[in-house]
């Protein structure tokens, strides 16, 4: 028995090590990494009220194409980190793109749409039973909504990853089987806790007016972080039986 820990903890740790290096060395990860440092700019930069519209109609496009290439390329890495094991390049990660951009953004607004018809219920459900209008709820639940979404974060850590290792792009499905495996990894989690948690509630807590190059550095190192959590999780999916059940194609 003594022998099996040992070997557990060394998998565990040779598993955590591969992911820091594999996203650490990747000028893919860099890349992508650099697009979301993009996107923090576009939404701390404010168009004036008196601006022509030209203007505005070009801030509203440059922040629509950031975004579009941001998921873009979030699915490219994905979608290559689970084809080999080694550090991703540029090319690889704007290669792979093409064959789950569309599935992948289709996922994407479905879990949106889901999240937000939960949110609505809690929101009309939590008037009824204080009594609250709208504005004085939302400023009584302000100071948790960091650590709820750092929570929800941390519990489906596993989702994309699970989404791409097994070509599951069906939301429900997936959503299933990344808690499941979150849950029978629940002793190896402190890991991911650290990766993810910590990130999401510093960012939660900088104030408003935070400095821009301050918030730039979070974001850099949050997605640094998330990246290698995310690059754990695939790790260990690729070595576990497939799920049953679980798509061959991301179609469906």
């Amino acid at each position: 028995m003594p022998e099996v820990s040992h070997d557990t903890t060394a998998r565990e740790s040779g598993l955590r090590l591969r992911a820091a290096i594999r996203a650490l060395l990747s000028p893919g990860i860099w890349l992508l990494l650099c697009v979301q440092l993009a996107l923090v700019f576009t939404m701390r930069w404010s168009v004036p009220d008196d601006a022509p519209p030209l203007t505005s109609a070009l801030a509203i496009f440059l922040s629509a194409s950031a975004l579009l290439l941001f998921y873009y390329l979030q699915a490219g890495a994905f979608h290559a980190l689970t084809q080999g094991r080694e550090t991703l390049t540029v090319a690889e990660v704007v290669r792979a793109g093409r064959a789950v951009f569309a599935a992948f953004v289709w996922l994407t607004l479905k879990a949106g749409l889901l999240l937000a018809a939960m949110m609505n219920v809690l929101i009309v459900v939590a008037l009824l039973l204080t009594g609250y209008d709208i504005k004085a709820l939302m400023n009584a639940l302000s100071p948790f909504f960091s650590p709820v979404v750092g929570i929800l974060v941390f519990v489906f850590v596993y989702w994309l990853p699970f989404v791409f290792v097994h070509r599951e792009f069906r939301l429900l499905p997936s959503l299933k089987a990344a808690l499941q495996i979150a849950r029978d990894r629940l002793s190896d989690s402190a890991f991911l806790a650290l990766l993810v948690l910590v990130p999401v509630l510093v960012s939660g807590w900088l104030p408003s007016d935070t400095p821009l190059m301050f918030d730039l550095l979070v974001s850099v190192v949050s997605g640094v972080m998330g990246w290698i959590a995310y690059i754990y999780c695939i790790e260990v999916l690729r070595v576990q039986p497939p799920q049953a059940g679980s798509a061959n194609s991301p179609d469906r």
